[in-house]
């Protein structure tokens, strides 16, 4: 059976492999469109999706993600797709000293280790260009109830909270934030 991207999207959900939802991607794909988007830098890659759409209208995809199992399926799945030459496929942990670009970013989209996401931030920013923008994914975690949650979970909600403001505070960004998908928001350097 030849690969499709509605195969991959069917199969990650089958296998609750956690993508993007259609509304946060529809999001994302207007978000490349308005801001002219040509290079992106995703963090946290999973089985491929998100970079496949996306290099579907951006000229090109770099990819980060650190799970051995989730690299080997998002090979296969840019593979089959053939678009080798479109998405750069990084295995290594986002936050490792190894990770080190040379070029800029129109686009940083971060959909990672949701307990890391001020640290992704921090650590990519500088790599995105002066009219760049970064997109981050699942804010509002699926509005879960802090108080009807595990402890964990609530640890983690308190940090996306923390991420939230660190981003509403941020004195170099503007952000925006929406609540379509899973909660996202896109941050844009203020000119000064």
């Amino acid at each position: 059976m030849k690969t499709t991207i509605s195969n991959i999207k069917n199969k990650a959900l089958e296998e609750k492999v956690p993508i993007i939802s259609a509304e946060g991607l529809l999001f994302l794909k207007k978000a490349i469109k308005d801001y002219q988007v040509k290079d992106i830098l995703e963090i946290g890659s999973a089985v491929g999706y998100s970079a496949i759409e996306m290099a579907q209208i951006a000229n090109h995809v770099t990819t980060i993600e650190r799970d051995p199992q989730m690299v080997e399926k998002a090979k296969l799945n840019i593979k089959e797709l053939g678009l080798e030459e479109k998405i750069t496929l990084i295995f290594n942990d986002a936050l490792s000293d190894e990770i080190n670009f040379e070029e800029r970013f129109d686009l940083i989209f971060i959909d990672a280790a949701k307990a890391q996401y001020e640290k992704f931030f921090n650590k990519y920013a500088p790599y995105l260009k002066p009219t760049g923008i970064i997109v981050t994914d699942n804010l509002n975690f699926h509005h879960l109830d802090i108080n009807r949650v595990s402890r964990g979970t609530k640890g983690l909600i308190k940090r996306l909270n923390a991420f939230k403001l660190f981003l509403q505070n941020h004195s170099d960004y503007e952000t925006v934030f929406s609540d379509i998908g899973d909660g996202m928001s896109i941050s844009r350097r203020v000119s000064k």
